[in-house]
Parts: structure tokens; C-alpha cells; sequence
């Protein structure tokens, strides 16, 4: 199929790009996203919940605004990550069976 000009369609944004566009180039193509978010539920226990709601409370008198309990839980992973494995381990353990 030859490719006409597009005259009937005078200034519109589609038609200024595909006459500029060239010499038949491929066209631009869409960056994929990295990974797709994925929600992730977790069951809390009484204690544990109490436990986060007061963490929450204690960070964002710090912070001097709000902080969200996904933040919170955002940022103890990371303190996680950088942790020694021991006492994290230890902590776990406390946490696992203080809860029960």
C-alpha cells in the first residue's frame, strides 16, 4: 500500500509526525517496566499490630509528618537487609513466639 500524504488532515499532531518520520525508521517502542507491583497481605497478630501502630506513631512525631505503616514496613526491611544475620534472627525468634 503506498503511502499518501496526509494534506486532508493539515496540522494535526499525528500528520506532523508521519511526515517527519522519514525513511520508513522503526518506531519508538514503549519501556518496559522493570518488575510489576504485586500486593502482598500479611496476617498481624494483636500485638504485633499494637507494636507497628506505636512504631508509626514514634517515627512520625520524628519525621514531623505522617508516616504510613507500608512505609514503616518499607524501611524496616531495608534495616533488615543491613542487619546481622544473628540478631535478626534472635529478634524473629522473640517476635514469633512472644505473638503466639
Amino acid at each position: 500500500m503506498a503511502k499518501k500524504p496526509l494534506a486532508d488532515a493539515a496540522a494535526s499532531k499525528l500528520a506532523q509526525r508521519q511526515e517527519g518520520r522519514g525513511g520508513g525508521g522503526a518506531p519508538t517502542l514503549v519501556v518496559p517496566r522493570r518488575v510489576a507491583r504485586q500486593p502482598k497481605s500479611f496476617r498481624l497478630g494483636p500485638v504485633h499490630l499494637e507494636r507497628l501502630r506505636r512504631l508509626s506513631e514514634r517515627l512520625s512525631d520524628q519525621a514531623g509528618r505522617p508516616l504510613s505503616e507500608t512505609d514503616i514496613l518499607k524501611g524496616l526491611l531495608l534495616f533488615g537487609e543491613k542487619a546481622d544475620a544473628k540478631k535478626l534472627l534472635l529478634s524473629v525468634k522473640d517476635a514469633v513466639f512472644e505473638g503466639s
